[in-house]
């Protein structure tokens, strides 16, 4: 199959950008960086608010700049925001500012749409004549969206991190203390061995292996193990995983890290409630490492909420609420690519 996608208007970006995210944005400001014709990487934040417009346009061309073979960027803001009074659109101070940014650093803005809950249109044209606000359904039924559906590519309708509510064997949370009890007194449950099959398992995960499991990532040296065998699978214990942790210095398999993904997702469905912190935040972790940043936060919280003061959740929210980008996925030699 081609894997070249053909883009041939600002439907077709708007269409690519959730499949890129994995979800609808809300209330954000999403750059895409372009080569030439080609789009380059993408970026999410928060739409500012209360924040000095330079200083905001600053520090998004300082992550921009990561992609040193831009050579112009688009913008697009997701927001039901009421323009100022006096100004043409939503966030008009922080959209100048961008636009002075970019101009100053040589990648100019090359356009902007506003897309509402409602419709889109263009955010740079004042012209309501040729500047009419459009569907939403001319994203959704656009020849992009359609060819990536087709690739396999899914995304959330809107931003959120949901697991279904444990609805397993009232003695589930038994089995897995009873388990831990058997991992710290006895050497008959492996858990890298486990792990690693339950990463290359092409089918369920046995109840009997999901509680041994569970077990395992409830211990925090053992889990941190667990969590640093998804990258480097001949690892036997966690010292000095730092830079591994922070995404510096690796090269992941990413068809591992996503297999471990939905490794780990599996294994949340078969944990009762205090249980699934670990894993959230494994899911978390591997999200950070791909550079979603939001989806990385969503599962901290989830972590933390599961779990109160859940400190591996803790200090790895604090990392990403910095706006810290880790450096796996700075580098475009080792960055996430998605698969289909």
């Amino acid at each position: 199959m081609n894997n070249e996608l053909r883009i041939s208007s600002p439907a077709d970006i708007l269409g690519f950008i959730p499949h890129t995210l994995g979800f609808v944005p809300s209330e954000s400001f999403v750059f895409v960086s372009m080569r030439g014709n080609m789009l380059g990487a993408t970026l999410r934040v928060n739409a500012p608010a209360h924040t000095d417009p330079a200083g905001f346009a600053a520090s998004m061309l300082n992550y921009l700049a990561l992609d040193e073979l831009a050579s112009s960027v688009l913008l697009t803001v997701y927001s039901d925001a009421a323009p100022e009074t006096g100004t043409p659109r939503p966030f008009h101070h922080y959209v100048e500012a961008i636009i002075e940014a970019l101009e100053g650093a040589g990648t100019p803005l090359r356009d902007a749409w506003l897309v509402t809950s409602e419709r889109w249109r263009n955010l740079l044209c004042d012209d309501t004549l040729c500047c009419q606000p459009q569907p939403l359904e001319t994203i959704t039924d656009g020849h992009l969206n359609a060819e990536m559906v087709f690739r396999g590519s899914t995304y959330q309708k809107q931003p959120g991190t949901t697991y279904p509510p444990f609805n397993g064997p009232e003695d589930t949370a038994e089995r897995i203390d009873h388990a831990g009890y058997v991992l710290q007194y006895s050497e008959a449950i492996d858990g890298r061995e486990l792990w690693s099959q339950a990463i290359g398992a092409t089918g369920c995960i046995s109840p009997d292996t999901t509680v041994q499991l569970l077990a395992c990532f409830q211990y925090p040296s053992l889990r941190d193990t667990l969590m640093c065998n998804v990258i480097e699978p001949d690892r036997t214990d966690a010292d000095g995983c730092g830079n591994l942790l922070m995404g510096h210095g690796i090269a992941p398999d990413w068809d591992r890290v996503d297999r471990a993904e939905e490794a780990a997702r599996a294994l949340i469905t078969g944990a009762p409630r205090t249980y699934r912190a670990p894993l959230l935040t494994l899911i978390g972790w591997l999200a950070y490492l791909k550079g979603q940043s939001t989806v990385a936060a969503e599962h901290f919280t989830a972590a933390m909420e599961d779990t109160p003061g859940y400190r591996l959740a803790e200090l790895l929210d604090e990392v990403v609420n910095q706006g810290t980008i880790a450096p796996v996925a700075a580098d475009e030699a080792t960055a996430y690519k998605k698969h289909h």
